[in-house]
This record gives C-alpha cells, structure tokens and sequence, in this order.
C-alpha cells in the first residue's frame, strides 16, 4: 500500500542521544547522532568552521597548560596573550611564542587580571604578576608574600587564592595611597570544610558570592567574615577549568552532567547528551576545559567511546538561547581556552596537547585537516507503526553545497545493523533517485569529510513509500 510522501526537514531541537529518550517517545525534529553539524540556523544542519593555529607550534606533542589574555585597562599598549607549555610561560610576539617566564614542568598555570597587572598560580610555583610590558617581565608587584595556589579569582576588591588543600587566602584592599595590596597568610585565611576527603579544585566569581568548588560540592564565600560552613549544593566539579561564566550563569561539568548555576539554583542540563556524559573517562574528569562564545557554552571532554563508536577529542556544545546540543570532534584535544582580541577581530583560542595555540571557529579546516562529519536522523516508522515493514522507492536530499556528501541507511531488519550507502550528493540542487530501503524502522545518514566552504544539510523527501 502506498503512504502519503513525507519530508524530514526540521532539525530544531538539535541533537538528542538514543540513549535519553525511548525510540517510541524521540521527538521528530532531532537528529539521533551528529558530529561536526551545529543547529544554529534553526531547522537545518551547517557544517562548523575550523581551527587556524596563532602563532608557531611551541612543541610537537606537549600539553599547553595555560592559556590567557592580558588586557591593559590603560593605554592599552600592554595588551598580551599568554601561553604556558612545559618549563615556560610565553607571550605571542608577532608570530612567534617567546619566552618569559620558567616554571616548574607539569604545572597547569591559571590567570587573574587585578590592579592591571596578570597574576598567574600553577600550585608549585611562587605567585607572580605581570604589568604585560616584556621589557619587565613576571615579578612580586601585589605578589609579595603571596601564599603558592592552583586558582585565584577577584572579589569584593580583593585577590583571592586557593590551595589544593581546603584553604582559600586573601589579599588586602587597595592601599588608598599606593594603590597596592599586601598578604597576611599567617591570619588571612578561611579553611572551606577542612579534612572532609575533598580538596578545593577551582573558583569564579558570581554576583553575590565567591564559589568555591570541591569534586562534589560548591561553598559560597560572602566576604572575608562570612562563609557557609557546610554545603548548600551537592555536585562540584573535577576540574577548574570546566567552570565557564556566560550570559544566563555558570557552567560546569561533573562526572554526573553539566550543570547551570544561578542565584544558588543548580539544574542539570545534558540529559539529551547522556550517551556522551556517561562515556567520558574518568581519566579525563580533570582535564575537561570549558569557554563561552557568546551564544554557546562549550566543554572539550577527551576521547569518547559509545557502543562500538570511537569518537575523538570531544567537544559538547550547547546553544543558550535554543538549548540545543552539538558534538564536535577535533584532531587533538583542548586543553585550556581564552579570549583573544588581536585589534581587528575578536576569537575563542584553545590550547591542545600538541603545543598549538589555535583560534576556534576559523577558517574551513582543523588547521589543515579536513573536518569529518555526519548526521544521523531516525528511527522513523514514516507510517506510525513499528509493526509495518516500509519501502522507500525514491527519495531526494535537500542540502545547500553538500557535494559529496555519502547517504546511507540501516534498517532494523538488517542483520548486521551496518549502514549501507545508498547516494552521493554530486549536484548543488536536490535530486531525486531511486532505492530500494526496506525496515519497519529506518535511520538515515549522512556523512563525509571536507577541507572547503560550510554547507548545509536541510533533510530528505521520501517521495515513493509503501507500508507492506
């Protein structure tokens, strides 16, 4: 019996795992599995731009530790971005990474600007500030005296820094003559739930407390007079640098999900992304870095193994005002991120474990690897029932430059649950062609991999149907 033609042609909730919703409940208008495809054109997929390396390569195959940008509230001649890799703290001079700064190897570096200077902590190190001339070079400007630390942050006029233990320290007000701080370490300092197991892992501001984050709960600090002595918010995080500020709160990421902070609410929002969430390795629940671009809250998660689906160097991005997830994949993995203004244009850099510097959504390729993607929407029953076996005679894509790009299906009742190409996109309009799909429920896909332009993947017309 032949079914009325159908088209799937609206992507608008973006991605939703197989894993969060059952096959009878999954909404019409998600794809099932996507990589490399964002929903920010609403009801269509659009291949995300690349990455474009600044400056040289420090060292093949070695961790960037630290990445920050340094701006000079003054003339604004001082303006730095700062990289640390190995036993050095670097600043980009022209197009090269130039030393200034030796450090302990090994040492993630974290960064705070204050009073207009850059003070940097990397829990091994002596605490140091930097005017952002390098002529002068990291010195104890504000830092004297200053106690060693894995994070710092600014509040209520003070600098304020935390250990790896449950100790968090802070400076002086401003001195209304000099204009610079002092420490007291021996008495300037509150212990958060001390010898509770759990150690302090990162800090961030928000509008009415300092929070302090441990593995499994967040502390709010009021002023240096007042704290909660006992948790408030039973999830933290694992690492310091998945805490991301953005326009609606801040984010994070624990082993359970990711998670929005505002006003002393916390609300999971990564459940359509469960599949990933539960996958990501418990080595990589420390390295997870995040950053804001505006629109889009991003998190770089390692490696990520679903079924027999190896996907690599993973990065979770979710939309604020849509509330829509991606995935991405990239050829190394992120390890720190910062903004970047360069006088012309303003970019999203990242740091990779191998010794790039590379601004994000830039340019058409990974730094000259070609970006993979694929689109997966489905199961459909295209008749309502899961009982009926469906055949699919001839059939179109709607895309927009797609050329290229490889369509396959699999159905439920194929045996070894492969997908099968079925067409490849060699024109730059839709086109109808025949095909022989046959399932009571089908998937289908669209994949390939590209160095040129962004395209647009906008669905697939089913012309001639049957339900059998």
């Amino acid at each position: 019996m032949k079914i009325e033609s159908q088209k799937i042609t609206d992507f608008s909730n973006g991605l939703i795992c197989q894993g969060a919703v059952s096959n009878s409940l999954m909404p019409s208008n998600v794809a099932t599995e996507s990589t490399n495809l964002d929903f920010d054109r609403i009801g269509c997929a659009t291949l995300r731009k690349g990455q474009t390396r600044v400056g040289n390569q420090i060292t093949a195959s070695a961790n960037i530790l630290g990445l920050y940008e340094f701006r000079d509230s003054g003339a604004g001649t001082n303006n730095q971005i700062i990289s640390v890799l190995g036993t050095a703290v670097y600043y980009l001079s022209g197009a090269t990474w130039t030393s200034l700064r030796t450090v302990t190897t090994g040492c993630k570096a974290e960064f705070v600007t204050y009073l207009d200077y850059t003070f940097m902590v990397n829990g091994t190190d002596a605490t140091m500030s930097w005017n952002g001339d390098p002529a002068s070079g990291f010195g104890l400007v504000n830092s004297t005296s200053a106690p060693i630390g894995i994070d710092t942050e600014v509040f209520r006029n003070r600098l304020w820094i935390i250990n790896a233990t449950d100790r968090i320290y802070y400076s002086s007000l401003p001195n209304e003559i000099t204009g610079l701080i002092t420490w007291d370490t021996a008495n300037n300092w509150i212990d958060i739930s001390p010898q509770d197991g759990d150690n302090c892992i990162g800090l961030k501001r928000s509008k009415n407390a300092l929070l302090i984050f441990k593995r499994n709960h967040i502390y709010r600090v009021y002023s240096t007079t007042e704290t909660e002595p006992d948790p408030k918010i039973s999830v933290g995080t694992y690492s310091g640098r998945s805490i991301v500020e953005a326009s609606d709160g801040i984010y994070f990421h624990h082993p359970t999900g990711i998670y929005r902070y505002v006003d002393g609410a916390i609300t999971c929002l990564s459940q359509p992304i469960v599949d990933f969430i539960n996958n990501i390795t418990v080595a990589n629940h420390s390295k997870v870095a995040g950053w804001c671009d505006g629109d889009h809250v991003l998190f770089s998660v390692g490696d990520v193994t679903i079924g027999d689906v190896n996907y690599n160097n993973v990065v979770l991005r979710y939309t604020i005002s849509s509330k829509v997830w991606t995935v991405r994949t990239y050829p190394t993995q992120i390890l720190c991120a910062s903004d970047y203004n360069d006088g012309t244009t303003i970019y999203r850099l990242v740091g990779d474990d191998n010794g790039n510097v590379l601004a994000v959504d830039d340019g058409t390729s990974d730094n000259g690897t070609s970006i993979f993607y694929s689109l997966v929407i489905g199961p459909k029953t295209l008749d309502g029932s899961f009982s009926t076996e469906k055949l699919i005679s001839k059939m179109a894509v709607i895309h927009e430059n797609a050329q290229g790009t490889t369509i396959s299906v699999k159905a439920d009742s194929d045996n070894d649950n492969k997908y099968k190409a079925i067409y490849s996109i060699s024109d730059d309009i839709a086109k109808q062609f025949t095909t022989n799909v046959r399932g009571n429920k089908i998937w289908f896909r669209a994949s390939g991999a590209t160095l040129g332009n962004q395209f647009t993947l906008g669905g697939y017309e089913l012309i001639d149907i049957y339900a059998e």
